[in-house]
């Protein structure tokens, strides 16, 4: 995978063998299952490899984390397990170990030192409310290859109804940069973010932590897989956690029950079926309160801290439930062909109920309006993915090909509650010398109030071709989207169909040094589920992109150097008002570049910098009061951190790793509040017990602090009443036993 001469099919046979002979009966849990070995009476096709990738670690199965940084493939590109050296694209890869080592504590937290992301817009609402945005455009998660919810605008109603995972539940994370609605239909053209899932263990593991720090923390969990059965036919895991906790707002807590089983059964070395259910519970879900421009990023009367409610403690409600069960099932008929059929079934139930509907400051600029509201939706969504693999040679052409269909259909209700009279509503807040008022329930229905129906079918086809060292990757789908939404308000209903033709192509040529350059051109097409304040709906958006880059990954190293440059055009994106509406612009261009290392500097020492410039504008048919510049999109990011495992001779056991990430200055929608840069240091070091002292094998402790020095900062505004506070200071120490 550095870029090697690729092995000739007599080599790659033999190796294949040897390695099916070593496994005999296993196979990799959480791989595509393409083994490729030979049969007899058949002759495999060559694999399209390269001489690293053959016979070395780079189909690690899911269950046996990579280790270190570095991992060598993935799937959410091309939905085979690809060498990423082969992939004509930007692909970050957020390993198991560098989420333990970071301690991430969400999603978003996870991705704070991948290029090319914004992970944390939302600043402190992001615990539970993740809005992720990958190249200036907001993006959606896919939950091992399916989406997890329907990809919105974080202003429409529905993006209330984000279902997150918590990080202790998953192996790794897939960044994949720029549109591939070739093979996921609705994916926004910035890219989106594939969560894999921790499966069943042919070997035991068992592990249990407990966890405290910063607000009171008390927070433990367990993880538990292996065989059922003495022949490994039946394999289990059983993961949960439970954790309460402070915030940084003042009278705001957060809770979390979650738990996630799932079963594996393998008849045979040709079939495998993994069942799978999750449950998750935030009875309180953390902060969801806006502070204004003036008192904090802008001078005002009175300065606003970040621990500074500005809801109100008797009246404020945050919750959400959602449960999810499904299947991943795969089966090779022969050395050609396999299929796969992914299905999962997901609901999710959220309730915010606040005092103030944005933080709007009185005239003398000491008090706070308030304007109660109740967002309450529930979403409920089935999706189905079913693919037919087929591997061969035409000649001294190598072909990888899959055949797909897939279906997604969501069920929202959306109900949005609000009064503005000053007869109804409660006296402003002081903001120095605060009142919790009793306040009575708000019962003013918006526009934004519907029941909506979307369904979306596609077929898709792509080709991986190797031709010696190149690879050519080139795909079509064609999609048919369906919605029916009804106005909770006006009781009017509105019916659209939509279709699109989507594709890419793209190739990557992989020289004997280590040196891949690739180039690649793919569009989008995302139906937009929500509807105006006037509760039409929103149209669909197209995008496109143009990529090149540069791959490097010198010559019997797994270090992995990228750097890429992007133009992508998007038509009729959704921009945020604020208070849950949206308005619907006629362009954004977003164009960049990004660079991304991962790599070995030493035996010991492993590192991860990245670097982004992203030039984000809306470019046509703004609404009054717009600027040019997306709002909440950096121009430039950077970040770096470092790991190191202490010799045996001076401290065997100890790990020490940190790092430092900065991010540029944003604007509002408006282009008229400029938040400032930041730069954020954090923290962490590990120690195995059992490293020193045998008798003490199988416990490991560790301590994060990120926000190391308490920046106090604003994370975005969307205008003068909705900025929001980023994470200060967060310590977390945690003490685990495996066995």
């Amino acid at each position: 995978m550095s870029g090697a001469t690729t092995l000739p099919p007599v080599i790659v046979q033999r190796l294949e063998r040897k390695r099916t002979a070593a496994t005999h009966s296993s196979k990799p849990q959480g791989s595509s299952g393409t083994s490729n070995r030979s049969r007899p009476g058949r002759q495999a096709p060559a694999p399209i490899v390269t001489a690293q990738g053959a016979g070395q670690s780079g189909s690690i199965p899911s269950q046996t984390p990579v280790p270190g940084y570095v991992a060598n493939e993935g799937s959410g590109a091309t939905k085979t397990n690809t060498p990423l050296m082969q992939t004509p694209g930007s692909i970050s890869v957020v390993t198991h170990q560098q989420i333990v080592d970071q301690n991430a504590q969400s999603i978003s937290e996870a991705l704070r030192y991948t290029p090319g992301v914004i992970p944390e817009q939302r600043g402190i609402n992001e615990t539970s409310l993740e809005y992720l945005y990958s190249r200036g455009f907001q993006a959606t998660t896919f939950l091992d290859g399916l989406p997890i919810a329907p990809p919105t605008n974080a202003g429409t109603g529905v993006g209330f109804n984000f279902m997150s995972r918590d990080p202790y539940f998953l192996d790794r994370i897939e960044s994949i940069r720029g549109p591939l609605s070739v093979l996921y239909g609705q994916v926004p053209p910035g890219g989106f973010f594939n969560l894999v899932s921790k499966l069943p263990t042919e070997d035991p593991y068992h592990e249990v932590f407990f966890q405290t720090g910063s607000y009171g923390r008390a927070e433990g969990g367990f993880d538990f897989s292996g065989p059922i059965t003495d022949d490994k036919t039946w394999l289990y895991r059983f993961t949960g956690l439970g954790l309460t906790t402070g915030t940084q707002t003042d009278f705001v807590d957060q809770q979390r029950v979650a738990i996630a089983p799932s079963v594996t059964w393998r008849p045979d070395q040709d079939t495998k079926l993994t069942l799978m259910a999750t449950y998750q519970n935030d009875p309180k879900a953390g902060a969801y309160n806006f502070v204004p421009a003036v008192g904090t990023v802008l001078p005002g009367a009175i300065k606003i801290g970040p621990s500074f409610d500005t809801g109100n403690p008797t009246f404020d409600q945050f919750k959400k439930e959602e449960t999810s069960v499904g299947y991943l099932f795969e089966h090779r008929f022969d050395d050609v062909w396999q299929i796969k059929q992914n299905v999962r079934y997901s609901y999710n139930d959220i309730y915010i109920q606040n005092a103030a509907d944005g933080a709007y400051l009185t005239p003398g600029g000491t008090a706070i309006e308030r304007n109660p509201y109740i967002n309450q939706g529930t979403l409920g969504s089935f999706v189905i993915d079913n693919e037919a693999i087929a591997t061969f040679n035409t000649g001294f052409l190598r072909h990888q090909v899959v055949f797909g269909v897939d279906y997604q259909n969501y069920q929202y209700d959306h109900r949005f509650l609000e009064d503005y009279t000053s007869s109804y509503s409660p006296a402003p807040l002081s903001l120095t010398n605060p009142s919790y008022q009793s306040i009575p329930l708000p019962n003013f229905l918006l526009g934004t109030s519907s029941r909506q129906s979307t369904g979306q079918t596609g077929l898709y086809a792509q080709d991986q071709i190797g031709i010696g060292k190149l690879t050519i990757v080139g795909g079509l789908r064609e999609d048919w989207s369906t919605s029916h939404i009804e106005s909770l308000k006006t009781l009017a209903a509105t019916d659209q169909n939509d279709s699109a033709l989507t594709g890419r192509i793209g190739a990557i040529y992989n020289f004997d040094n280590g040196v891949a350059p690739y180039v690649s051109y793919s569009t989008s097409f995302q139906p937009q589920l929500g509807a105006d304040i006037n509760g039409n709906g929103f149209l669909p958006t197209e995008g496109k992109q143009t990529e090149v880059g540069v791959k490097y990954q010198p010559v019997g190293t797994k270090n992995i150097f990228t750097i890429a440059a992007f133009d992508i055009n998007q038509t009729n994106v959704l921009v945020s008002l604020g208070g849950g509406l949206s308005a619907q612009v006629g362009g954004v261009r977003s164009q960049g570049i990004e660079f991304e290392a991962r790599n070995y500097l030493t035996e010991n020492l492993q590192a991860i910098f990245s670097y982004t410039y992203d030039d984000a504008k809306n470019v046509s048919r703004l609404p009054a009061g717009f600027g040019a510049d997306v709002q909440g999109i950096p121009y430039n990011m950077a970040s770096a951190w470092l790991s190191y495992d202490m010799p045996t001779y001076l401290a065997p056991g100890l790990k020490l790793n940190g790092g430092a990430r900065f991010i540029d200055g944003t604007w509002d929608n408006t282009n008229t509040i400029r938040i400032p840069s930041f730069t954020l240091v954090d923290l962490g070091a590990q120690y195995d017990f059992g490293r020193q002292f045998p008798t003490l094998k199988g416990y490991t402790a560790s301590i994060n602090v990120t926000n190391l020095f308490n920046k106090t900062y604003i994370a975005s505004c969307i205008n003068t009443a909705y900025c929001v506070y980023g994470q200060g200071r967060l310590a977390l120490a945690r003490l685990a036993y495996r066995w």
